[in-house]
């Protein structure tokens, strides 16, 4: 055998074994390719203008029910705020001041970096121990409470 047969036959016998390589690791990578595409493919889809409205009409319905719960707590707290027996109160005094301050620090547009949730679990905390402490029986009542 001369020495280009066998330099040809090494050739063809590495690029074999590297096909086989790429077939196994294609094999191994598919899922991952085929998340991959998945989720380009979502993503482009998430961009088409009907998606678009659907999040945004979404949106706009989630704020405004959160801005009628806070306009509501927002409304009990003025109004008791303003009544004589609360002035004498400390720990009324001091929540009724938390609270109002929670609310107008409220964001009032929707930044990343903001968890609104949060937030707002901590208003209706307070709303909450505001009503148990001065025994107030004002309830927010959720309407199109939607659930999973």
């Amino acid at each position: 055998m001369s020495s280009f047969e066998i330099e040809a036959r090494v050739g063809a016998e590495e690029i074999a074994g590297d096909d086989i390589n790429d077939v196994f690791e294609d094999i191994f990578l598919a899922e991952e390719r085929v998340i991959e595409e998945s989720f380009h493919q979502g993503l482009e889809d998430g961009r088409q203008e009907e998606s678009v409205k659907e999040a945004q009409d979404y949106g706009f319905k989630k704020g405004s029910e959160i801005g009628r719960e806070l306009g509501f707590y927002f409304t009990i707290v003025t109004d008791v705020a303003s009544q004589q027996e609360i002035a004498t109160n400390e720990k009324a005094h001091t929540i009724l001041a938390e609270l109002i301050d929670a609310i107008e620090k409220f964001p009032r547009v929707n930044e990343p970096t903001v968890d609104l949730f949060h937030c707002l679990q901590q208003i209706r905390n307070k709303y909450r121990r505001l009503c148990a402490l001065l025994k107030l029986p004002y309830r927010f009542a959720e309407t199109n409470v939607l659930s999973f």
